[in-house]
């Protein structure tokens, strides 16, 4: 029954969003009811018999109005964002990359979304230096433009010394993927200081050490691109993943910071910066609680379609905060919510989890 809802409001939005907001459509109704040609009008009055009771039109013409507005301002709103996003760039940049040339650094990419990015990225032709402190797998073993580096990223000297190993091999990477995250399920409680450590080292701390050692060449050449894999947990704490959502909370503030310093600190606008925003990812970590997930209409994403989103957003040349699926980008507005409302929707979440919780 919850599946049904969530399937009947995602076809609700999409038919708002694609029919009654779409600005050629109301528009154009708008233009034959008010000023077409009367021949395509008597045939339209002749046809609907609410257009036809001068009441009736007034009412249905300013519904349109009412919908050409909100559409436009909608959409007005989009190019704002996307131009936001891409420091305010119009003209594209993409003369200025060339794939074959490019070097590419994937933190965790041994695994998981990282192996995936790794092999698309390879297939373009980039360089692509591997940083994890697993080996190597054996499908990403076959690309000779794919090298590995063992390193601990929560480690700033060994970050800083591959960064020199990964210069002196291949170059100055162009493109830096903080991808490596890790996360488990349990109460605040059941957080153990070991884990709360290694948690915040590798999702958050290690976002400032390789933008450290990594942004300095990008803004000499006022060329480069940062991507963050966040998650849509960075606009809201649940229950037995606060840990979690508080890492992902501070890498979108680390995100939003270091796209205000390339243009105010830096004058690097051609700098790009792209935040990444997946909802539930059938990974292991929810495995335990995916069922539960699925029964409450909870959409669950592919990693391959997380890494197609971030390579295409890359080879696109422009920077952006994405959502996965686009839906989740209603997760952004909760903070606009009332309290109960905001509340509720937390709630709605923890409970799904909470069955399948260590206890």
């Amino acid at each position: 029954m919850a599946l049904a809802i969530q399937r009947l409001s995602n076809l609700v939005s999409l038919s708002i969003s694609h029919i009654a907001l779409n600005p050629v459509l109301t528009g154009s109704l708008l233009w034959v009811l008010t000023k077409g040609p009367p021949q395509l009008r008597a045939r339209l009055y002749s046809r609907f018999a609410s257009l036809r009771d001068p009441q009736r039109h007034n009412q249905i013409v300013k519904a349109l109005k009412w919908l050409l507005t909100i559409g436009l301002t909608t959409n007005i709103n989009k190019q704002l964002n996307k131009l936001a996003l891409n420091s305010w760039r119009v003209k594209s940049e993409k003369s200025r990359w060339n794939w074959s040339q490019e070097i590419a650094v994937v933190t965790g990419g041994c695994s998981g979304i990282g192996e995936l990015v790794v092999k698309r990225l390879a297939r373009k032709g980039v360089k692509v230096a591997v940083l994890d402190i697993q080996q190597l797998p054996v499908g990403l073993q076959g690309f000779t433009n794919v090298t590995f580096f063992a390193c601990d990223i929560t480690d700033p000297t060994a970050v800083n010394t591959t960064a020199e190993r990964i210069r002196a091999t291949l170059g100055s990477p162009s493109i830096l993927v903080n991808n490596a995250g890790i996360a488990q399920a349990h109460s605040i409680l059941d957080t153990s200081d070991e884990w709360l450590r290694k948690i915040f080292d590798v999702n958050l701390l290690s976002n400032f050490t390789t933008v450290k050692a990594f942004l300095p060449a990008m803004i000499a050449k006022n060329k480069g691109h940062v991507v963050t894999v966040a998650s849509t947990a960075s606009f809201s704490g649940i229950a037995f993943m606060v840990d979690y959502c508080s890492t992902k909370a501070g890498v979108l503030s680390f995100h939003e910071g270091l796209n205000q310093e390339l243009k105010h600190r830096y004058n690097a606008p051609n700098v790009l910066t792209t935040s990444v925003h997946p909802n539930w990812v059938r990974t292991p970590l929810i495995a335990p609680f995916e069922k539960t997930l699925r029964a409450a209409g909870s959409p669950i994403i592919e990693p391959e379609e997380v890494a197609d989103a971030i390579v295409a957003q890359i080879v696109s040349c422009s920077g952006a905060q994405v959502f996965l699926p686009s839906v989740a980008s209603r997760s952004a507005f909760l903070r606009a919510f009332p309290n109960w409302l905001q509340e509720a929707v937390r709630s709605g979440v923890s409970k799904t989890i909470a069955p399948c919780a260590p206890k």
